[in-house]
């Protein structure tokens, strides 16, 4: 492994990755793993999956593939004892997994609102009841001084009306409020609870978001990106790798002054300590 890895801001720390097989997940993914930590990528995809371990490997680390349906018990409890037996504990998790569906609203199907919860808040509650039971009985890290950090990846959705897109934004508005939870119920152990904020990012889930909303909103696919690009602090869509460069500042961040806090990603580009 190169030195530079083994010097990385998440030297000897182990990280899961759910919804890491692609976009901002992989570039999360990956960029932990370029700063030392060891990765566990979840994704139900595990194709994808296996495509971020290959990417992490081909910079001199190694990752560990678990395909994983978040929405599942039987398959988080599956996924936390592979990383309990593999590394004893865990340090991070970034609740990354998610997916939309594009419909009008009052003939939304039910069916598909609640698969959307499903991933995006169930999929997160769960790993984060795993989690959290998990880092409450580790030690501390002298590097953060914390027992553990949760990253839950959300979304502007969450504060913009879509008449498409409700779930996908009601999704992320209520893992907002999760986390707060969260915050309050680990924080008294030294486990700290932050929301990534991205608005839009130019990979991953947004160039399909893109096809469907540009094309119920009477517009082209790259009228619409640049709808939402003028819209941006950045005046211009987020790279995956400018939100992967924030949730390394944040896992690395030492305390807890981070717990319950909403970071703006779009803010924080180019402005990183």
């Amino acid at each position: 492994m190169p030195a530079d890895i083994r010097r990385g801001r998440l030297a000897d720390q182990v990280a899961l990755v759910t919804g890491g097989g692609r976009g901002i997940g992989q570039a999360i993914a990956c960029a932990f793993a370029g700063e030392g930590a060891q990765v566990v990528v979840a994704d139900i995809d595990a194709d994808a999956a296996s495509d971020t371990a290959r990417a992490i490997a081909s910079n001199g680390a190694k990752a560990l593939v678990v395909p994983t349906d978040v929405t599942s018990p039987d398959a988080q409890d599956q996924l936390f004892s592979r990383v309990r037996d593999t590394f004893k504990r865990l340090d991070i998790l970034v609740n990354n997994a998610g997916i939309f569906h594009v419909a009008p609203l009052l003939d939304f199907p039910l069916e598909a609102w609640r698969r959307v919860f499903a991933v995006n808040l169930d999929g997160a509650l769960l790993a984060t009841q795993r989690a959290g039971r998990m880092m409450q009985a580790q030690e501390p890290l002298a590097a953060t001084g914390c027992r553990g950090k949760i990253l839950n990846v959300s979304s502007g959705a969450a504060e913009m009306g879509r008449p498409f897109l409700a779930p996908y934004g009601a999704s992320k508005a209520a893992l907002n409020h999760l986390s707060k939870s969260t915050a309050l119920v680990l924080g008294p152990h030294a486990i700290a609870t932050t929301v990534l904020y991205p608005t839009s990012v130019r990979e991953g889930m947004f160039g399909p978001i893109a096809d469907q909303m540009a094309e119920f909103e009477g517009m082209s696919p790259d009228d619409f990106a640049a709808q939402r690009a003028a819209g941006s602090p950045l005046e211009r869509l987020q790279k995956p790798e400018e939100v992967a460069a924030i949730a390394v500042w944040v896992a690395a961040h030492a305390g807890m002054s981070l717990n319950g806090r909403l970071v703006h990603t779009e803010a924080h580009v180019g402005a990183l300590p």
